[in-house]
């Protein structure tokens, strides 16, 4: 059986199925990046905030890494793809808070920086894990992903390519 009439028998066209599971994943994405930009402007306020004195000795460390944990969790959970580049954007995003901290009487360190792209690792490498998890799936591409059988129907039709879903061929 041919994957066109594979998904007529689904009776929805292949068509439909990809805006409706775009639609979806553009929520999702939006959702994150909302969560993500509020809690970057929460880190922001907190990291140039003037900062009390006391605590336990290393207790900024942990701070740093927890708040860039949560910064880059919600991307890479909505949209696996992201996880590299949250971390890249979420380490270059303390690194600016890192240069304008002694603009708002707080002290710049190397070690905050290095805290803040350890969390930006942890945060992005457990949402990768997670997102396909609560999705219910093994990974971003699964088999009977309509986007993914567009694709391949689309490629097969451009190079001649017979592409089939039955599990044997007609002799």
């Amino acid at each position: 059986m041919t994957l066109h009439a594979n998904t007529a028998l689904m009776g929805i066209h292949p068509e439909e199925r990809c805006v409706a599971q775009g639609q979806t994943k553009l929520r999702r994405v939006a959702i994150g990046s909302a969560v993500t930009l509020v809690l970057a402007v929460i880190i922001a306020v907190l990291t140039l905030a003037p900062m009390p004195s006391g605590g336990p000795a290393g207790s900024d460390k942990i701070y740093h890494v927890l708040a860039f944990a949560c910064l880059a969790f919600p991307l890479p959970l909505v949209r696996l793809r992201l996880a590299l580049w949250v971390i890249l954007g979420v380490i270059a995003y303390g690194g600016m808070i890192e240069i304008i901290q002694p603009f708002f009487g707080r002290q710049a360190e190397w070690a905050d920086l290095v805290a803040d792209g350890i969390g930006a690792i942890l945060g992005a490498g457990v949402a990768r894990q997670l997102g396909p998890w609560l999705r219910g799936t093994s990974g971003e591409y699964e088999k009977d992903d309509p986007m993914t059988a567009a694709w391949l129907a689309e490629d097969a039709a451009l190079t001649g390519g017979g592409l089939t879903l039955s599990r044997s061929r007609s002799k």
